[in-house]
């Protein structure tokens, strides 16, 4: 029995690129263990973290709210709010960043405000992960509705009113070192 070179060779490459996927994946799947082991196995991808922000519009201190989304690969987590800040009609807007994660307990990265909210607010950030309580505590720098510089702290947990009373109890602790710094350059 003779087989068909033309389906023999259609076999071949078909079974090459399977191979090929299949190898993809595994690797992937490696590389993707081996920078959670890096990161002391922890995962913080979810939809259900809450945060508090520190920030102000027009000369006031303000305690937003917002509710993000967490997707991690990796060392690399991308989050974005899901939501407006409900407190904060006049500043708050739809944002997105890109944070890196080290030695699973520090997140450092940027943020931009989404291309339809023609907001010209963006800035770094910096977050503390505490995993046995799964809070972040930080603080974000960057230009905001009153000025190209501003900062303020950040609280974010699994629960709206946890990150509230969590960022009342920093700034409370820290008064002399919370300042919202405006300056229209």
């Amino acid at each position: 029995m003779t087989v068909n070179p033309i389906l023999l060779a259609a076999i071949s490459t078909i079974a090459g690129i399977f191979l090929r996927v299949l190898f993809e994946h595994f690797r992937e799947k490696h590389r993707f263990k081996k920078e959670l082991k890096d990161n002391n196995y922890i995962d913080v991808s979810a939809e259900d973290w809450h945060a508090a922000w520190q920030t102000c519009v027009d000369g006031q201190v303000l305690i937003n709210t917002e509710r993000l989304s967490m997707k991690q690969k990796g060392g690399v987590v991308q989050v974005k709010n899901i939501e407006k800040s409900p407190e904060n009609p006049k500043g708050g807007y739809l944002w997105e960043s890109q944070m890196q994660f080290f030695q699973g307990r520090f997140l450092m990265g940027w943020y931009f405000p989404l291309r339809a909210e023609n907001n010209a607010s963006k800035g770094i950030m910096f977050w503390a992960y505490h995993s046995p309580k799964k809070i972040f505590y930080g603080k974000w720098v960057g230009s905001a509705y009153d000025g190209d510089l501003a900062s303020g702290f950040v609280v974010i947990s699994k629960d709206r009113t946890n990150s509230l009373g969590e960022l009342s109890k920093l700034m409370a602790k820290h008064t002399g070192e919370v300042n919202i710094i405006l300056s229209q350059i």
